[in-house]
Order: C-alpha cells, then structure tokens, then sequence
C-alpha cells in the first residue's frame, strides 16, 4: 500500500513540476494585469472584468530576455490574437463586442524570463 501511495504522489509532483514560474510579481486589477518573472514555464489564464456587450480596446508590451513567451486573446467564438514575443514588443487591439461575449488573454511560457503590461478599456 506505500508503494501504491509513493507512486501516486511520484506521478502528481511529476506532472505538477512541468507548470511552475520562479519569482513572480504581478496583479491582476481591472483594466491592467501586470507581472515581472524569472521562469515563467507554464500558462497563466486572466479573465477581462468589463461589462456584458462593452467593445474595448486592448493594449499590451512584454519583454523577453530567454525562453518563450505567447499571448493569445480568446472568446468563446475563437482566438483573435496569438503572439509570440522576441525581445520587447508591443501592441494595440480593438475589440468590438456586439454579442457579449466574455474574452480572456493567455500568456503561455516555456523558460521565459521578462516581463508583460496589460491594459484594457471600455470604449
């Protein structure tokens, strides 16, 4: 039975492992996401707090000193952003909202040490 144990708990921190990010500092407020990281290996999903039908636009910067770092924005309709960052890099999207949907941005990372600055406001 402590085999059994032992390797259930071998098999979570396994899968575990491959999803974490060293020294993180950020927030996520309304209208602006913001963080800083060291090793960013992972994905990190944040939902844009603004009203039902609101259009707004989105602007984002990121910066990439090694690794990898995407940034997809996404509805349930289907992803209207996928960008891949090489260095510093930034950006302006406008988003018109007719049918209400509720959209979130991803920032996904393999080894990624830099930094993004989200902002995001009703127009």
């Amino acid at each position: 039975m402590i085999s059994l144990k032992f390797s259930i708990l071998c098999g979570v921190l396994l899968l575990n492992a491959q999803n974490y990010t060293r020294n993180w500092e950020g927030s996520d407020l309304p209208g602006h996401s913001f963080a800083k990281f060291e090793d960013f290996n992972g994905k990190q999903d944040f939902k844009i707090k603004l009203d039902k039908n609101d259009s707004f636009i989105f602007n984002y910067t990121a910066t990439v000193k090694k690794g990898e770092l995407r940034l997809e924005v996404k509805s349930p309709a289907g992803t209207v952003l996928t960008k891949d960052f090489k260095e510093t890099d930034s950006g302006e999207l406008k988003i018109l909202n007719p049918k209400g949907e509720k959209y979130k941005f991803i920032f996904s990372a393999k080894h990624a040490e830099g930094n993004f600055d989200v902002k995001y406001k009703k127009i």
